[in-house]
């Protein structure tokens, strides 16, 4: 269902982006991708009344319709980072399109990294890619710098955010696609040494979850490598890491942005995520029995306070994921609150440790924080 209020041209962006996500899932040849395309070019027509071609087109980090700037919002921003990937800041579009055409265009776009040489305009052409070099000073310091770990979260939100909307959607989910993720992100690690302070940061808030658990799970695999730990158990601290919330997406979306406090109605069903994401992981075939029992454990405390109620010892990587879980959202902007500065996340952490918090771990945890600030 499209929102409501969305322009013909919003609505293509939306079509086009749901279609490179199917294609990241599945394949070019799902029969989704296929209405898709249909879709998008139905509502693409209806823009070829007084003209006989359309341009999308990237300017300051923002997209572009036929010169009028499309409303920001999740698809936008994905088609955006699509068209960023391989290099391209416009797309134009001829009236004699057809569907072959989306669908090659939606099968190009959805290839990560790969650079599309730019096509000079000829009359035979029904979509040209191109670059006009218009870019912002961030984009300009970024395309000269190496790959960090803001380089993969991007590259593989979309493919996250798709696993998450299957999980909504009650589908089994496979690990193929998260242990590509979670390898990328252990590599970074060889390559950056303060990896650990260049979290992804949060754009908007239809990205919150998914941010937030890419965020925790290079905090859960620091964690990890600093006791020391290599090899598959790494990766399935990772994967356990990014799943770790799958139960909130069981929870309705109103209580889960509510700025207030929750009611105990609220409350109450804000407390069974835990439940239901591990009951959810556990009908997933493939996914590690640590993403299990990290979603079920990740609320309780060291003390066995928290949720749900528990009376003996937790999984290490419960523990860290408490800890990530803390620390990540102590150091994130929100809509209704400032982020806390490292002294200030120091302290409260500390004053935790032993009673909520793990306090053997969370010391390691803060020691390598505070080196990576000085």
């Amino acid at each position: 269902m499209k929102p409501i209020g969305e322009s013909p041209a919003e609505q293509f962006v939306r079509s086009v982006t749901t279609a490179l996500a199917t294609i990241r899932l599945y394949d070019a040849n799902h029969p989704q991708v296929l209405n898709l395309c249909q879709q998008a070019l139905d509502q693409i027509r209806q823009q070829f009344t007084d003209t006989n071609e359309v341009t999308l087109k990237i300017i300051n980090d923002r997209l572009v319709f036929q010169d009028v700037r499309l409303t920001e919002n999740l698809s936008v921003e994905r088609l955006i980072r699509a068209m960023h990937a391989h290099d391209l800041s416009f797309i134009r579009l001829d009236k004699t399109i057809c569907i072959e055409d989306l669908l090659q265009m939606t099968t190009r776009l959805s290839r990560h990294s790969h650079k599309m040489a730019p096509q000079p305009s000829s009359a035979k052409d029904k979509i040209v890619y191109g670059n006009v070099a218009i870019y912002s000073p961030a984009q300009a310091t970024a395309s000269t710098g190496s790959s960090d770990f803001n380089d993969v979260a991007n590259e593989n939100l979309d493919k996250f955010m798709d696993i998450y909307s299957n999980i909504g959607h009650g589908n089994k989910i496979h690990t193929t696609g998260l242990r590509e993720i979670v390898s990328e992100f252990i590599a970074v690690f060889h390559d950056q040494k303060d990896v650990m302070l260049a979290l992804a940061p949060i754009r908007s808030m239809d990205e919150y979850l998914y941010t937030h658990s890419t965020n925790i799970c290079l905090l859960n695999l620091a964690q990890a490598k600093l006791l020391g730990i290599t090899g598959p158990l790494l990766n399935d601290i990772g994967i356990a890491a990014m799943l770790h919330d799958a139960g909130k997406m069981f929870i309705p979306a109103d209580i889960l942005n509510k700025q207030g406090k929750l009611d105990d109605r609220e409350w109450e069903l804000m407390r069974s995520h835990p439940r239901l994401g591990a009951q959810y992981l556990l009908g997933c075939p493939g996914i590690p029995r640590l993403a299990v029992v990290t979603a079920y454990e990740h609320h309780i405390g060291y003390d066995g306070t928290g949720y749900p109620t528990s009376f003996r010892q937790l999984n290490p990587c419960s523990y860290m994921t408490s800890i990530s879980d803390i620390y990540d959202a102590l150091r994130t902007r929100r809509a209704y609150k400032e982020p806390l500065s490292f002294d200030q996340i120091h302290a409260i952490m500390s004053g935790s440790a032993g009673k909520s918090l793990h306090p053997h771990l969370t010391h390691s945890f803060l020691t390598a924080l505070g080196q990576l600030e000085q």
